[in-house]
């Protein structure tokens, strides 16, 4: 069936209603800053018109723009959960929805939640055994390295002590037949002895090379184990979490266990 302008009308008068409940909450939040985080989902839904009419471009310039009203919103919510919390250390930061806010203390990520869907949760942490399996296996990491690097540079200080019998022993490491060896062995042996000067100044810069490179792993080393492994902080984290939970429980605010939905 076709519309006709009482539809029309009608459609307005309704989108005009829900401003003016909305303006009203918005008025009696802003010295109640408590009845925002109650009320909002009862005037307020993720895609109402109020969040189209808070983003203005006039006269080719950006007038008002939808985060400063998700920052508003945001202080709105800061101020009720300082005070539910008594915590001056807990922060309601905004997120790049407009609609989902994040519950933060010292730069630390608790918790996310929506007043218009009244659900809260935290994003998947990465469990205690996965990060004890992540700081062994940089750990190994490490230690191979570091042998792999103290292997060559001891290689090096073989190669500058005896430098003959060095380019002997790598041309007999090679994997070709003995005459083969041999051969190439006497054939660039004279190459050397008329190079040997830049030889050895090659195998002192190698030297250098790998006992920077084992001191760079062994600062990284012990930063690593300095760090530990998160788990500490991790259960910290959670404890923290679970302390800023109870408010979206006392208020009935749902649970949610979608991770997607914490984004």
């Amino acid at each position: 069936m076709a519309k006709i302008l009482k539809d029309f009308l009608e459609r307005i008068d309704i989108e005009q209603d829900k401003l003016r409940k909305q303006r009203s909450l918005l008025e009696q939040a802003s010295n109640n800053p408590k009845l925002f985080f109650e009320k909002a989902s009862e005037t307020i839904s993720r895609k109402d018109t109020l969040f189209n009419v808070m983003s203005v471009y006039e006269d080719g310039e950006r007038k008002m723009d939808l985060h400063e009203f998700t920052q508003y919103i945001g202080t709105l919510l800061d101020g009720f959960l300082k005070e539910e919390l008594d915590d001056q250390n807990v922060t309601v930061k905004t997120t790049s929805s407009s609609t989902l806010y994040c519950v933060m203390m010292d730069d630390v990520s608790l918790v996310y939640f929506d007043p218009y869907e009244r659900f809260y949760g935290q994003r998947k942490y990465r469990t205690a055994q996965q990060l004890q399996e992540d700081y062994d296996r940089t750990l190994a990491q490490l230690n191979d390295e570091a042998s792999e690097v103290n292997s060559k540079l001891e290689d090096m200080k073989k190669a500058k002590e005896a430098t003959y019998k060095w380019i002997v022993q790598f041309y007999m490491k090679k994997d070709k037949s003995i005459s083969r060896k041999l051969y190439l062995c006497v054939k660039d042996i004279f190459i050397y002895i008329f190079r040997m000067k830049q030889v050895k100044e090659g195998i002192v810069k190698k030297i250098k090379k790998y006992e920077w490179q084992l001191e760079e792993l062994k600062s990284r080393k012990e930063k690593h184990i300095e760090c530990g492994t998160g788990i500490d902080f991790l259960e910290l984290k959670l404890q923290a979490a679970n302390v800023v939970s109870q408010v979206f429980e006392k208020y009935g605010y749902r649970h949610e266990t979608e991770n997607h939905r914490l984004y």
